[in-house]
């Protein structure tokens, strides 16, 4: 992977599912009501193989807290958790790269990505494709 740009744009999209997206956003509404227990294997964290993953990360930060990051108007709630995913189609689970982030107080902060967390008390509210993600 390389430098993610700070140009980059979070955009709706026409797909049917993250499925057919290389590169995508997906959006995670906490559900009070949900509580429910998920077992599985857990997958290495991208931060420990990708060497850019701190300063995509700020990048990333930076960007979905500036005005214009969506090309649609969305109201974000707490709690509510942004999943980012490049290279979804790698063969190699090591370049599938994820980073996750947390709406809190009004903006959104870098997160541990917990899949199961996500599968437990999350459902998917929201997704779409990037662009000018190349720095």
């Amino acid at each position: 992977m390389c430098v993610v740009s700070d140009k980059i744009k979070f955009c709706t999209c026409k797909s049917p599912s993250i499925d057919k997206l290389n590169n995508y956003w997906l959006l995670h509404r906490w559900e009070k009501d949900k509580d429910e227990f998920v077992l599985g294997e857990p997958m290495m964290p991208s931060e420990l193989t990708d060497p850019d993953f701190i300063i995509n990360n700020t990048t990333l930060e930076n960007r979905l807290n500036e005005p214009g990051a969506f090309d649609f108007p969305i109201v974000f709630k707490p709690k509510d958790q942004l999943e980012i995913v490049f290279n979804n189609f790698a063969k190699d689970d090591s370049n599938r790269l994820t980073y996750c982030f947390r709406f809190k107080k009004g903006k959104w902060v870098k997160e541990e990505y917990d899949v199961f967390e996500l599968m437990s008390h999350y459902e998917e509210y929201a997704f779409g494709k990037m662009k000018n993600f190349k720095a």
